[in-house]
């Protein structure tokens, strides 16, 4: 019996409804690690279909399961959306105004959300009753059981009804909510509890109007969420929003750069990346069992010839120039290339399939983008319509001449606010908007590449009358563009020119963050002086390195014990080396014992063998300031071969550098199983060669003749 064909082999397009495919192929991205490690940004911009979703749906996962954490989740309807806009209609759109009031709405209602779980919460009821303006506002607010956007219209609607001076209501409108009185309160509840919130906001596009009044209603949730996100230490709010909603509020708001840009964190995704999430996918639609990325890919392809080759890095990159570098439009692209295949009874995907498919996305990716961005630039449609019947690649001259013959108002037909866009921008900036998009991408001599900007991201430089730019091979085959500007050669197989370099934000900001904490290290002095502070630097490294391998990483977690453990972590066999681990050891909890020295002895070995028992199992790391990374032979090394030996406690010492190696090269996304690999490498090292060992080896005493 013939296997059946599918339509979506590699999974649905979306997240919401991929719910047992994404689970086991999730794939941890860099923006998604930033997330976990750290709260430099609390606002996540992606453009469609580069996985918002699937990041919302990752991070609720991890943090759901964590200790003592409750995970709120806002992610309104379109119909609640445009119900809560209408809270703002005394405004009569004024920006600055709705922003404002947006701001203490939003932080209202975040506050009224957490103070009603606090209010439930077995270990805070009691502790709650004791403030009378928390109560009073939570019973309030769980009077019916509607979502939260609906809440805060049936809660604080009237109340910005009732008055007709509009700015005085904005200046009172804490007071009326008692926002400062809730903030202390929950302030002083918090402090007698262990909980952690997380709070995931989403979906603000559904329903969202590109007009002053909806760029200022999300303007003020980024305000509350960056206010809370900086105010509150076991609050970590975070919200998802598309680019097109993030480009309009950069267009209105006078403070974008200095309130709003610097909590961003743009989504990317680049080769490795889109190597990896495919190759997870045929794995799982096949039952391949393929570890290595590229081996997985070149089992479900095949090539035609010379010049038509899909296997290899060269072979998956010519699908990759069919796309915008974002998954949803690679998945789009495959499912439809393997159904293909299958309707003429093949298992393998040839080039053929990827090009026939090609032109049905290419016209659909087109209308997408004009989709996407015509609020914004509304001159859009027609401008990406001059380059039509032409050649790819050009000079930035030649696309300024092209882009000229929109000045003429019979271009336009009745599209007045598309003419108005251009008589404002030109053509140099319709030009610019275009490369903005990634509609264009320009020249880099130095590497002979083509960058693309797909993240959204404005051009930070000029563009130059002689600078050669090209149209993206994604929207070739829509616009029915000649290969003229190729020679005969290249004719044949038009992605071969074009090495396509994708360009973000996101791994500078990552590289940034974690050469602060290598480069932290130097300062802190060896022995007591930097004790505390050593502590705090493994802490956090623990916490980089260890993000998404070990959960809720803890400093001093029984501080009041006489057994005080310096760091502890929970090992949930998330990866293969802690499953190993667990397996092996039986460790749930992972013990990171520090000790701001160079060399340890008998009385550091029995302290940490003291600690592991119970939970802990039978494996613990010592993190010291030695220099080697090796085991010195003699006392430290008969240490840990005597309390294997006798007490069957593996105790594994790390220096400083191993933690500085992985740090470095972290920051490398395509490096993602690094943690894996170095410490799979340790516990072989430990169990073959050291504790393999038959004899003591601390150097003999001569003898005296």
């Amino acid at each position: 019996m013939k296997p059946a064909i599918r339509a979506n082999t590699l999974g649905e397009q979306t997240a919401e409804n991929d719910g047992v495919l994404l689970a086991e192929n999730f794939v941890e991205t860099p923006e998604y690690r930033s997330i976990l490690e750290t709260r430099d940004r609390c606002v996540v911009v992606g453009r469609r279909g580069t996985g918002k979703s699937a990041m919302v749906w990752g991070l609720q996962r991890f943090w759901s399961v964590q200790k003592s954490t409750h995970v709120i989740k806002i992610a309104p309807e379109d119909y609640q959306t445009i119900g809560f806009r209408s809270l703002f209609q005394p405004f009569a759109g004024r920006y600055s105004l709705v922003r404002a009031a947006a701001r203490q709405v939003w932080k209202y209602s975040f506050l009224m959300e957490m103070l009603v779980h606090l209010a439930k919460s077995f270990k805070t009821r009691d502790v709650i009753t004791n403030y009378p303006c928390a109560m009073e506002h939570v019973k309030r607010w769980s009077q019916d059981s509607l979502p939260c956007l609906s809440k805060a219209c049936s809660r604080i609607g009237p109340i910005l009804k009732s008055h007709r001076n509009v700015e005085d209501m904005v200046g009172q409108l804490p007071s009326l909510l008692d926002l400062y009185q809730l903030e202390r309160d929950f302030e002083e509840v918090m402090k007698k509890s262990n909980i952690n919130f997380y709070v995931i906001v989403d979906r603000l596009d559904e329903g969202f109007e590109n007009d002053e009044t909806g760029a200022a209603i999300v303007a003020g949730a980024i305000g509350a969420i960056s206010e809370m996100n900086k105010k509150y230490e076991r609050v970590r709010p975070v919200l998802f929003m598309r680019d097109n909603v993030n480009k309009s509020i950069a267009k209105v708001d006078p403070d974008y750069t200095r309130n709003i840009e610097g909590e961003i964190l743009r989504i990317h995704w680049d080769q490795f990346q889109l190597l990896n999430l495919v190759a997870r996918r045929l794995n799982s639609a096949f039952g391949l069992g393929i570890e290595n990325d590229q081996k997985a890919w070149d089992r479900c392809t095949a090539d035609e010839g010379h010049g038509r080759e899909l296997r290899g890095r060269d072979g998956f990159r010519k699908c990759l120039q069919f796309t915008l570098y974002r998954p949803r439009d690679l998945m789009s692209l495959l499912n439809q290339a393997f159904y293909q295949a299958g309707r003429e009874d093949r298992s393998t995907v040839v080039l053929k399939d990827i090009e026939q498919t090609a032109r049905t996305i290419s016209e659909t990716r087109l209308e997408d983008l004009k989709k996407e961005y015509v609020s914004i630039l509304p001159s859009i449609g027609r401008a990406t319509l001059t380059f039509a019947d032409g050649v790819p690649e050009m000079t930035c001259a030649v696309a300024l001449e092209k882009l000229d013959s929109l000045a003429d108002a019979g271009t336009w037909g009745n599209d007045s606010q598309g003419r108005q866009d251009y008589l404002i921008l030109r053509s140099e900036g319709v030009l610019k908007a275009l490369y903005g998009v990634g509609f264009v991408g320009t020249h880099d001599a130095v590497s002979d590449t083509f960058a693309f900007c797909h993240d959204g991201r404005n051009p930070d430089k000029e563009l130059q009358l002689t600078e050669r730019i090209l149209i993206h091979p994604c929207y070739w085959i829509g616009l029915n563009l000649k290969r003229d500007a190729l020679t005969a050669d290249q004719a044949e197989q038009i992605n071969d020119e074009y090495e396509i370099k994708v360009t973000s934000q996101t791994p500078e900001i990552r590289s940034a963050r974690i050469g602060a904490i290598i480069s932290n290290l130097g300062q802190i002095p060896e022995g007591r002086a930097g004790a505390e502070d050593f502590e705090l630097w493994v802490e956090n490294a623990v916490r980089t390195i260890f993000a998404g391998h070990l959960d809720n990483v803890e400093r001093k977690p029984n501080g009041v014990s006489t057994q005080r453990r310096d760091i502890v972590a929970t090992n949930n066999c998330r990866t293969a080396v802690f499953q190993r681990i667990h397996a092996d050891y039986g460790s749930r909890q992972i013990i990171f014992e520090v000790k701001n020295l160079k060399d340890i002895g008998r009385d550091e070995h029995r302290q940490m063998l003291s600690y592991l028992h119970d939970k802990y199992g039978n494996l613990g790391f010592i993190v010291t300031r030695d220099e080697d990374e090796n085991l010195h032979t003699g006392k430290e090394l008969d240490w840990v071969r005597e309390i294997y030996t006798n007490h069957k406690k593996l105790i594994i010492r790390l220096n400083a550098k191993f933690f500085q190696r992985l740090l470095g090269k972290l920051r490398s996304p395509e490096k993602h199983d690094v943690v894996d690999k170095s410490l799979n490498t340790l516990l072989d090292k430990y169990e073959r060669n050291y504790l393999g060992l038959a004899q003591s080896t601390r150097p003999k005493a001569r003898k005296i003749s």
